[in-house]
């Protein structure tokens, strides 16, 4: 199976071969030629927008590997921010604190084990919705299989437990930067200011994500309870003995959750939330510039703590590095200083070996955005981003009804989340092909209705898709981990997952009306 990095390589030389055919045919289309000053120098002529009518232009075979070079330099905050993401996340998850939470859950739970699905299936949705969890879930099956086979259940309930639980989360990203943040990035290509923020559409969304992960809950535990009243329901019970074996007999080490793994988990916890109440957009929320105004106010008057970092709700992802960086770095002191060391070891080294390989880790992440990005590179100086943007206008844009543009755009989204399983380089190719369609008809902003709904449509489809598709490493690496044959898996979840389109489109539907009454809402 290729990755996700190969398909979209592939993509961009099929584009570059597709630029050299529309050359060759002649074909034409619209060029908006945004308004500037002759030369680039202030004063002189003021050239206004306008439109122009050229031919498409063919790319070469070099511009193939310059266009991701160009990726990351359009991507720098992103691929800045999901860097030190990564390092963050695997500074928590080497103290071990998120095991001991999970344990310390069933362990006070005994008896009524049923019972810790709700909170733990809670937890990753949190993690889903928050900050994207995909490849790090992956630690987790080893932990959650072998209690719930401890407990009464079965393999399947584990692996339901976390691959459902995060992807739920995924499923209804609320800040999700691997979704909304790169989507929303995506629609405001080529702006000259973000005509929308993360925050938009945020109370939305968090409805949503309250319902999505209900009927993940109720799924997975009306399939719990069923199994253990009565194994032979089990969807892995032709392997149950040899699960039994295998997974209890390497269960893991009893965590002890201590000070240090308390406060690392307050930190990462509270780093999240930070994350989350920062990157609102409050001001325009509340219509006013309370949080831009405080931000100045302390550049004036309190310089030596911050003089550059905008407001809540008025910076960028790079900023939210900056708060990541911060609590990356406390928890590495949290978990090094004082604590016995090896021969040659030092409180920096050990915090800079799980920093450097927690940024390792999630490179791939990276490339895979500068790539995307590279699509939309080969599609604009080729001029065919304007052609498919008028070939989406046309067959989308025709559509009268907002809500009607979403629900296409998300059965459209289905098919293409199969083809590119990385939410984020799907969110950078597809999203700024989508500006056109979401503007207002009459200008000056995108359509309340298509702007968020749109967002929200592809954080939908991508999640279920991801749920089960093949073409994602996390997947697969849950089947390998749980030892469930990935057949039965996609017979197992079935159920589920046909509640969750119904669900999804309805949600996509109400919050489209809603936003059609109070934009900032839905």
């Amino acid at each position: 199976m290729w990755s996700a990095f190969s398909i979209l390589m592939l993509i961009i030389v099929v584009l570059v071969l597709l630029s050299w055919i529309l050359k060759w045919a002649g074909v034409e289309t619209t060029v908006h030629i945004p308004g500037a000053w002759e030369n680039g120098k202030e004063g002189g002529t003021w050239i206004a927008a306008h439109d122009n009518v050229e031919k498409i232009k063919a790319l070469g075979i070099l511009d193939i590997f310059v266009g991701p070079m160009n990726g990351f330099l359009e991507k720098a905050g992103i691929i800045v921010f999901v860097l030190t993401l990564g390092a963050f996340i695997n500074m928590v998850i080497v103290t071990k604190s998120l095991e001991g939470f999970s344990q310390s859950i069933i362990t006070k739970l005994k008896g009524k084990e049923i019972w810790a699905i709700i909170p733990l299936m809670i937890f990753f949705s949190i993690a889903g919705t928050a900050e994207g969890m995909a490849e790090e879930s992956l630690a987790f099956y080893m932990i959650m299989i072998p209690l719930m086979i401890a407990a009464g259940f079965d393999t399947f309930t584990g692996l339901l437990i976390v691959l459902v639980g995060a992807g739920a989360g995924v499923l209804a990203s609320t800040v999700n930067p691997f979704v909304i943040s790169v989507a929303v990035d995506g629609l405001n290509t080529g702006q000259t200011t973000d005509l929308m923020s993360v925050g938009d559409g945020l109370v939305w969304r968090l409805i949503s994500w309250v319902v999505i992960t209900a009927i993940a809950i109720g799924f997975v535990f009306w399939y719990a309870k069923r199994v253990k009243s009565n194994p032979q329901k089990s969807v892995t019970f032709a392997t149950r003995e040899g699960d039994k074996e295998f997974f209890l007999a390497n269960v893991t080490e009893k965590i002890e959750m201590n000070w240090r793994k308390k406060t690392t988990l307050a930190f990462f916890g509270v780093t999240f939330l930070f994350m989350i109440i920062y990157l609102v957009g409050w001001d325009k929320i509340f219509g006013n510039t309370a949080m831009e105004d405080m931000a100045n106010w302390i550049h004036v008057n309190i310089p030596y703590l911050n003089s550059t970092i905008p407001g809540f709700g008025n910076g960028g992802l790079e900023i939210v590095a900056g708060f990541f960086l911060i609590g990356a770095l406390a928890v590495g002191m949290i978990n090094t200083i004082g604590v016995k060391k090896e021969e040659g070891q030092t409180a920096e080294t050990m915090i800079l070996k799980d920093f450097m390989g927690g940024a390792a880790d999630i490179l791939s992440v990276c490339l895979i955005i500068a790539t995307a990005a590279g699509i939309g590179f080969v599609l604009k100086n080729s001029h065919m981003q304007e052609w498919v943007v008028s070939g989406l206008t046309g067959s989308i844009g025709s559509i009268d009804s907002g809500i009607g543009k979403v629900i296409v755009l998300y059965i459209i989204f289905l098919p293409l989340s199969f083809l590119i399983p990385s939410t984020s380089g799907f969110a950078a190719a597809v999203f700024p092909l989508l500006t056109g369609i979401a503007q207002n008809k009459t200008g000056g902003g995108f359509d309340p209705v298509v702007g968020s709904g749109s967002v929200m449509a592809f954080s939908f489809a991508s999640g279920i898709i991801n749920i089960i598709t093949p073409t994602s490493g996390v997947v697969m690496g849950a089947m390998a981990i749980s030892r469930v044959d990935y057949g039965k898996f996609l017979k197992g979840v079935a159920p589920l997952l046909g509640i969750l389109l119904v669900a999804s489109i309805a949600l996509m539907a109400i919050g489209g009306a809603i936003a059609g009454v109070a934009g900032s809402i839905a």
